[in-house]
């Protein structure tokens, strides 16, 4: 029996002995150390401090929190793992970004065994570019049988800038499952073989737990690799081939279900999409193919100055992968791989100029609408700019990989007219060259910030450690003015696991910001009377260290409530407890099991109404509305609809509830059963 291989028959049972196989594995092994201690070059000072030092402040403090959250809910409460401890009282908040399941189960037993998820993270980066590295070159190696043609693209495809730009983007950083769902499907349709079909599936499982971003670029890649290969075999078998790729991905996604219907929850719940002009922000431009980021080695003063416009945007790939890559295209040993590999990279690109471009004044529509339309999910992708930065160079990288076998080969004939050494050294001495050059290319001049305590006695916070032994929703101020400043509430918790008001993810829910800036007044009548509803059993307040306690004005302010009590006075941490009073709940308790409830009165008191929608959301009652907070804008109530809560004094006729019957009263919200519904 044969398979096809560059358009001819190669007998599969070639090189299949024992020793043959353990050389294999070997050489594949040392291919995978190379590209380990190139991770670690690449990534260079972070070696000097794993345990301590973080590449930045910013996402990978948030990448440390979630994977430490995912280990510690798989231990305790494995069923609630989407309800992470962050932006209480809301549910499925690890679905507010990637859940990085993947990626914490290849560390857990470092975070088992130390607990440090600073360590775990730093691991995962390097874990991330040695396979993604490594994964390209098992697709070229298979599509060429050339080793040195696989490594050279592995460091293409790992090191290009565009990824060097997101160091500090753990999920984006684990691009290693994009070529293996190449390398599976193009054996699934060349060999028409159930086994790769299956593999695929598991690629696609696989990239799931990895990363949902990556899980939604597979949608292009896979179409245009299945698109091309038919256009070139019109055939039954094809056809049929198909029909299996098919069925495995159907296969993962019921498989990957329970880990995607919480995203699903979010955006029904709170209306979370991305909207047409973000995503023109987020678009790619012509000129964002020269950007590069400022921190870039070899481009940064050149590329950087002139057409960086956010690191989202730099998607120059380098000119070493550009050439080998037009060389790769050219290489006619290869039929309809170099013309799939080209489409990967043009339609990559052409989707990443987004939804529509802009010519002599009209909006022409593209086939990210489309995509955008009619596929489910791609409405929360944020950044189309990454399909060109991020995806066109899975088949960029492989193409290249296919120049480098052209050019190895030449230079191979060349050097057979001399001596026997120099026919061997030429192929080594031409990637050794070209991976110098890739590197070159794509590092990074990168300093690291400060270290971090990797546990709670290396903190020496005490308010940490009376959270610990008093567990229980807490709420840390100040609650912090930037994105960066709120992400360290998550690491902290680390430390207790106790639910926190606070939060950093992708985005942040509706009731938030208006919170945020209500606690500003803390502590005042407004905001006790949230953290009671709320259920807030402590403040964990910051001061600023300068200020003596008896001049910090907050602390002053305190025993003018009965409500709060200085629980323990360790400068600068302050806990301050908070009398319960979880009124917020007592409301939600009211209503009937599966009972929906209409706030027609939401922007009356936006922090209190979104709160008690989050918690009426929790305990799985449907929510209605009029008017929104924030971003969430409720869907009106249907008709039928028993409960609804209002403001104290509003009148209920007018809110299109006449006659109805008031159940509880709380907080200054009353809330009210519809004339006509049993009690």
């Amino acid at each position: 029996m044969a398979t096809e291989t560059h358009g001819a028959p190669r007998p599969m049972t070639a090189g299949t002995g024992p020793v043959a196989t353990s050389r294999r594995i070997g050489a594949h092994l040392a291919a995978l150390a190379l590209f380990a201690a190139l991770a670690v070059v690449m990534t260079w000072p972070l070696a000097t401090d794993l345990t301590h030092r973080l590449l930045s402040w910013g996402d990978p403090v948030f990448q440390a929190w979630t994977m430490a959250w995912d280990v510690h809910a798989w231990r305790t409460d494995p069923a609630r793992i989407f309800d992470a401890n962050i932006f209480y009282p809301y549910r499925n908040t690890l679905a507010y970004a990637d859940h990085l399941m993947g990626q914490a189960a290849l560390v857990a037993p470092v975070l088992l065994a130390t607990g440090n998820a600073i360590l775990a993270d730093n691991l995962s980066v390097l874990l991330a570019l040695a396979l993604s590295g490594f994964s390209m070159y098992l697709l070229v190696v298979d599509l060429t049988g050339s080793r040195l043609a696989g490594v050279v693209a592995g460091i293409g495809y790992a090191y290009l800038p565009a990824r060097m730009a997101h160091l500090e983007h753990l999920n984006l950083l684990s691009a290693q499952w994009l070529p293996l769902a190449v390398l599976t499907a193009r054996r699934a349709l060349r060999g028409n073989a159930l086994r790769w079909a299956a593999a695929t599936g598991a690629v696609v499982v696989a990239q799931g737990l990895f990363g949902v971003y990556y899980l939604m670029f597979l949608v292009p890649l896979l179409g245009l690799l299945v698109g091309t290969y038919l256009l070139w075999h019109p055939t039954r078998a094809s056809v049929v081939a198909t029909a299996k790729l098919a069925g495995a991905g159907v296969v993962a996604l019921l498989l990957l279900l329970p880990t995607l219907w919480p995203y699903q929850e979010v955006h029904r719940e709170l209306g979370i999409h991305r909207t047409l002009p973000e995503v023109a922000q987020w678009s790619a431009r012509p000129s964002d193919y020269l950007a590069v980021h400022p921190h870039n080695w070899l481009y940064g003063d050149l590329l950087a100055s002139r057409f960086h416009r956010h690191l989202e945007q730099d998607l120059f790939p380098g000119v070493v992968l550009l050439l080998l890559g037009l060389l790769g295209l050219g290489n006619r040993r290869f039929g309809w791989e170099r013309w799939m590999l080209l489409s990967v990279v043009l339609g990559s690109v052409v989707l990443s100029f987004g939804a529509a471009v802009e010519l002599r004044g009209r909006s022409v529509p593209l086939p990210y609408r489309l995509a955008y339309d009619l596929v489910p999910g791609f409405q929360a992708v944020r950044v189309p700019a990454r399909l060109g930065g991020l995806l066109a160079p899975v088949g960029l990288a492989a193409l290249a990989g296919l120049g480098v076998e052209r050019l190895a080969g030449a230079l191979g004939s060349v050097a057979a007219l001399g001596r026997r050494g120099a026919r061997e050294a030429a192929p080594l001495a031409l990637a050794l060259l070209l991976g110098a050059g890739l590197l070159a290319e794509g590092a990074m001049a990168w300093s690291l910030p400060d270290p971090l305590p990797a546990n709670r006695a290396e903190a020496r916070r005490a308010g940490y450690d009376w959270v610990a032994a008093h567990p229980g929703p807490i709420i840390e101020l100040p609650m912090g003015e930037g994105l960066i400043a709120s992400a360290w509430p998550n690491f902290w918790s680390t430390f207790h696991w106790s639910p926190v008001v606070n939060g950093y993810s992708s985005f942040a829910p509706p009731a938030y910001y208006p919170l945020r800036d209500l606690m500003r007044e803390f502590p005042s009548p407004a905001t006790i009377r949230v953290l009671q509803g709320l259920g807030v059993r402590a403040v964990l307040y910051y001061a600023d260290p300068a200020t003596p306690r008896e001049a910090e004005p907050l602390l002053r302010r305190i025993g003018a409530f009965p409500a709060l009590r200085l629980e323990l006075a360790a400068p600068p941490d302050y806990v301050i407890t908070v009398a319960p009073d979880p009124w917020l709940w007592d409301l939600a308790w009211a209503v009937p099991p599966g009972a929906g409830v209409d706030l027609p009165a939401l922007e009356a008191d936006p922090v209190a109404f979104g709160l008690l929608g989050a918690i009426l959301q929790r305990g799985g009652h449907a929510v209605y509305g009029r008017g929104a907070v924030d971003y969430w804008a409720p869907p009106a109530a249907p008709a039928g609809t028993c409960y609804a809560v209002l403001p104290d004094g509003w009148a209920v006729a007018a809110a299109g509830y006449p006659g109805a019957t008031p159940v509880v009263s709380r907080g200054g919200l009353t809330l009210y059963r519809a004339a006509g519904c049993a009690g």
